[in-house]
Order: C-alpha cells, then sequence, then structure tokens
C-alpha cells in the first residue's frame, strides 16, 4: 500500500488547526454577569454582544444570568457570586456604606430613567405633580424609589406625604395598577414602561408619566457595576468585556429591529414589539452629549457628584463615603 505523504501532512495540519482552536477556547475568559432583572432591552447591548459574537472575538466565555433587583445583585457582586452586573449608583453607596466595595464602571442610562406612571383621562389636561396629593404609588419594595421620592417630592416644594407610597412585590405592580388598586406606579424606561405601555393598550387604557429628570433629579441610573478586587485583578478583563459591551449597544442602536429579534431567539418568551420599544428607550439614554469623552460608557464627575449628594440626602449618610471611590473609567 502507497504512503501518501501529502495526506500525512494535511492530517498533521488539521489536527494543528484543532488543537489551536481547542487551546484558543480553553483560554477564553469565564465571565458571569448579572442582569439585575429578566432579560429585557436595559441589558439589551449585552445580549446581542453575545448573540453576535463579540464575546468571543475579545477571548471572553460570558454567561449571563437572571437577577433579583438591583441592591441585591450589586451585594451579590461585591460578594464574589458575580464578576460583572447591571447596577445603578445608588445601590453602590449603599453597598459600601455597609462596608462593601462594589465599583461603577461604565453608564447604560446617563440619566435617570425612572418615572411615575398614571392612566391618562381622555380630554382632561397633562396634570402637574402637585395634583397628585395624597395618590398612592406602587413600588418595588426595595427599589431606591422608596427613599428617592421623599427627598425628590421636597426639593420640588412638596411634602414627603405628597405621595403615599406602598411597598410591592415588582411582579405584581402592572396588574395592580391597571386594575386601580394603586394610583400611580413606578415605571422605567428601557425596562417596565414598554411593558406597562403595553398591557394598557390591550385594555384601552394609555399611560402618562412624570419623569424625574424633568423635575430636577440629576444622577446617573443603571450601567456596569464590577469590585475593586475585580479591577485590580484583572482590569484587561474589565476591559475587554466593556469595550465588547458598548459594540453591542451601538450595535442596537443601528440594528434595533435585528437586535429585539436576536434578544427573542434566545429569551422565546419575550415580546418582540415590547422588546424593540425597549432597545428604542435605551438607545436615547446611553448617549451622552454632555460628556467630554464621546465613549459610550464614560462617567461624568459632575453628574457622579450630583448623584452623591442626592443619595446622601435622600438615604441619610454622613460624607465618609467619596465619590471618587464609587466609579472608574477604564480605558477602552
Amino acid at each position: 500500500m502507497a504512503f501518501d505523504f501529502g495526506k500525512t501532512l494535511r492530517g498533521f495540519a488539521l489536527a494543528g488547526v484543532l488543537a489551536s482552536m481547542a487551546t484558543a477556547a480553553s483560554a477564553a475568559e469565564s465571565i458571569s454577569f448579572n442582569m439585575s432583572w429578566l432579560p429585557q432591552g436595559s441589558v439589551g447591548g449585552v445580549l446581542v454582544a453575545k448573540a453576535k459574537g463579540f464575546y468571543d472575538e475579545a477571548g471572553l466565555d460570558v454567561t449571563v444570568y437572571q437577577g433579583y433587583g438591583g441592591q441585591r445583585t450589586v451585594n451579590e457582586i461585591d460578594q464574589g457570586l458575580f464578576d460583572i452586573g447591571y447596577g445603578d449608583p445608588v445601590s453602590v453607596i449603599l453597598n459600601r456604606a455597609n462596608g462593601g466595595k462594589a465599583v461603577f464602571v461604565g453608564s447604560i442610562n446617563t440619566v435617570w430613567p425612572g418615572a411615575l406612571c398614571y392612566l391618562q383621562k381622555e380630554g382632561a389636561a397633562e396634570p402637574k405633580l402637585a395634583d397628585f396629593s395624597g395618590k398612592s404609588v406602587g413600588g418595588g419594595a426595595t427599589s431606591p424609589v422608596q427613599n428617592i421620592v421623599p427627598t425628590w417630592l421636597e426639593q420640588n416644594g412638596l411634602p414627603k406625604e405628597h405621595l403615599k407610597l406602598l411597598r410591592m412585590n415588582p411582579a405584581v405592580i402592572t396588574s395592580a395598577f391597571l386594575e386601580g388598586q394603586v394610583d400611580l406606579a413606578e415605571c422605567w424606561e428601557g425596562a417596565s414602561l414598554p411593558i406597562l405601555t403595553e398591557n394598557a393598550k390591550e385594555t384601552g387604557k394609555k399611560i402618562g408619566m412624570i419623569k424625574y429628570r424633568d423635575f430636577g433629579l440629576d444622577m446617573y441610573g443603571s450601567g456596569f457595576v464590577t469590585t475593586e478586587a475585580m479591577l485590580a485583578e484583572k482590569p484587561e478583563v474589565v476591559d475587554k468585556f466593556l469595550d465588547a459591551s458598548y459594540r453591542g449597544y451601538e450595535y442596537i442602536a443601528q440594528h434595533p429591529e435585528e437586535a429585539a429579534d436576536l434578544i427573542v431567539k434566545q429569551y422565546p418568551t419575550l415580546k418582540t414589539s415590547v422588546v424593540l420599544e425597549q432597545i428604542k428607550q435605551i438607545n436615547t439614554l446611553v448617549r451622552d452629549a454632555q460628556a467630554e469623552n464621546k465613549d459610550l460608557g464614560f462617567v461624568r464627575a459632575d453628574r457622579m457628584e450630583k448623584t452623591m449628594g442626592f443619595v446622601r440626602d435622600a438615604f441619610v449618610l454622613d460624607d465618609t463615603i467619596k465619590t471618587d471611590d464609587l466609579y472608574r473609567n477604564i480605558s477602552r
């Protein structure tokens, strides 16, 4: 039997390629990411970056996990249960007030995306904040709204008791609101607002909202959170993750319909129209025209200082926590 030298060389070459691929795969850095809640447009950049292979190209093996609220997510990151997550500066500040070492490393909501939603009455004039005196508000039991709203009301010349805040399971707020059990509901652009709007439309109702930021609340919403230890031990990994993630946010801004389809393909129980609206809303929040560095994710010192000041008042914190410790602008 003749010996095929060329075939043998091709066999060695193929084996070498396969070995290289296996080595590259095994060399990928594993990253656990906590979404803070269910999959939705707010974390759309991450979900699309995973679907499009942006993390793979960066040498990262990213696993995405469901979360159970912002404060819990930030604390779990601080405890080492997750590497990086979607969290807000309020939760980072409270974590550090209790001895934690969480760090905000990139913005997604460059402004506070929260609002108070109400049911619009046909033909009625748009209500003012003062018109809601004594009305009940359905808010998550551990939501920062429970502390933010009273301080925000005072800043607008209204008493803390102007609104009656109720602590509720987030899963029932929408139904309770639409059924008239509460007058107002906390709602979030890029997250619960499109769900609320869609559900209201199905029952012939229309949603109106009062955005906190339209009444003086100048602070950051959620973004990426990690720990001081992660930044010290694996700064290049955090850098790669952020770079690929913001590449994902750039992508959903340019291809919102495709992005919605990619997310629903990963999570078939989601409704495409809702995800698409969430993405459209996030696309208006993620870019900060006033940032000196125009790259997505850049954290402004002035807005973070305002965020720290408001949270200090709302949660009655002392001045031992320094604003500079709360965040990092990673070189990307």
